[in-house]
């Protein structure tokens, strides 16, 4: 991790909010593009694939690398 991350929080803060940020639009995004022709099942897997990255981020940055 970044040595800026260690000694910053509020860093760390805006940078997993940026991240979370990106891939639920990046998701929707393609969610998006791909909303017709998708059938019902996958719709409901591409709705926890947009939601289950960002929680493994954030206790990855935070509970995991808490130094």
């Amino acid at each position: 991790m970044p040595k800026i991350f260690k000694e910053n929080k509020f860093a760390l803060f805006l940078a997993n909010i940026f991240a979370i940020v990106f891939w639920i639009s990046f998701i929707s995004l393609f969610k998006n593009l791909l909303n017709d022709n998708l059938p019902f099942y996958l719709f409901n897997i591409v709705d926890l694939i947009k939601l289950i990255p960002p929680f493994w981020l954030t206790y990855y940055l935070w509970i995991v690398r808490k130094k």
